[in-house]
């Protein structure tokens, strides 16, 4: 009976709330900016989809809930999730997502519509070099940016691949771009003056980067992904960790015995790592019956083997990948370095190291460009392929 009178409860309450189908211009409320996004609800109450969008490029949620008043999208590639209170035309609540160094929270609201397209002025399309400003000193960034179908969009690239797709406004000389996935929430802010773009990065909740920008000279601007990080070349490879049934698998393994190794070192928690994953299965399934392998390497938020296990799993099934995927420790790149001490000024995730068949590192590639970054993603697949071709040929 109070499982019934529960029920019948919930239903009345469903049916008090109205729909929260339809388009909402959402907002996650940075503490120096606004980060913008649009969010894309249908079905009905039990069956409900979303899909949160960047401009154009939308992904999709993998679950939606209303429960009274009460709203989650759930973004279960990043154990994240949006909570909100639905009350008329607007959304009010937090996004959360656990960190290493604990849950994180950034509050969200969001309003009925779609954000106006503000067309991108010509004046500020192209290839900018820009240079970031830290208490740790000066780093390179380039920013490419364009008018699309809905307005200013384009990327950020670092020495380590792309930031994904960037998607805002523009008031004037000013311009707000914004990433959110889930995972990174990214706020990119600037004006021009003159001739020089000049503004601020926004990652998270609170850090806040100041940048100046000029326009490329087409001269280099940033270090090639190969001279990030430096191998020992003077041994096999070596590492040990366990597979996702808790079997400890090494470089010793009969399956890497004489073959051409490829070590993806990933998080699930990395978008980058997400985009660079579909070109790592097509790699397996080309060249594996002619002497390749490929392991990936994970390290993951929690340090916890049960929840990183889940999530590694998760990612596994969502690109179907066929090679063994290995718990490795957590996403701290000084305590991932520690684990694989054979690798110098590792920096990133991804970071992909080639083994030829003697188990030596042939090359490492800091970074992954993604599809945001166009021509430059298709040049690196293909200089990937190179690269294999060449370790298949080498003799063992």
């Amino acid at each position: 009976m109070r499982t019934a009178w529960w029920a019948a409860l919930m239903l009345s309450l469903v049916g008090s709330v109205p729909s929260p189908a339809g388009p909402w211009r959402a907002v996650l409320d940075l503490e120096g900016g606004t980060l913008r996004f649009g969010l894309d609800i249908e079905g009905t109450a039990g069956s409900l989809r979303g899909r949160l969008c960047n401009g154009r490029r939308c992904q999709p949620m993998s679950a939606v809930s209303l429960r009274g008043d009460s709203l989650t999208l759930e973004m279960a590639d990043y154990a994240a999730s949006i909570t909100a209170r639905l009350s008329g035309d607007s959304l009010t609540g937090a996004y959360r997502n656990v960190g290493n160094r604990g849950p994180r929270s950034i509050p969200f609201r969001a309003a009925r519509g779609r954000w106006p397209i503000t067309p991108a002025p010509a004046k500020l399309a192209g290839r900018w070099d820009a240079s970031f400003f830290s208490d740790f000193g000066t780093s390179p960034r380039v920013f490419e940016l364009r008018s699309g179908p809905q307005g200013l969009e384009g990327t950020m690239i670092s020495n380590t691949g792309d930031y994904g797709h960037f998607a805002g406004q523009v008031t004037g000389d000013s311009f707000a771009l914004a990433h959110f996935d889930g995972s990174f929430v990214y706020l990119l802010t600037g004006a021009l003056h003159g001739d020089t773009l000049r503004g601020v990065f926004h990652a998270g909740l609170r850090t806040q980067t100041p940048w100046i920008a000029v326009r490329s000279s087409g001269a280099p601007h940033l270090k090639s992904p190969t001279e990030i990080t430096i191998a020992d070349t003077s041994a096999p490879f070596r590492f040990a960790f366990p597979d996702l049934q808790g079997r400890m698998v090494t470089q010793s393994d009969p399956r890497f015995r004489g073959k051409v190794v490829v070590i993806d070192i990933f998080g699930t928690w990395c978008p980058t790592c997400h985009d660079a994953a579909p070109g790592l299965v097509r790699l397996y399934r080309k060249y594996h019956a002619r002497g390749l392998e490929i392991v990936g390497l994970a390290y993951e938020v929690t340090g916890d083997s049960a929840i990183d296990g889940r999530q590694v799993r998760r990612y596994r099934d969502k690109f179907r990948i066929p090679f063994p995927l290995l718990l490795a420790g957590i996403n701290d790149t000084d305590a991932a370095a520690e684990t694989l001490p054979q690798l110098h000024g590792f920096t990133s995730f991804p970071t992909t190291v080639f083994l030829g068949r003697d188990g030596r590192v042939r090359q490492v590639r800091a970074g992954f460009y993604g599809p945001a970054t166009g021509a430059q993603h298709q040049r690196l697949l293909e200089q990937v392929d190179r690269e294999v071709e060449r370790l298949l040929r080498e003799a063992g």
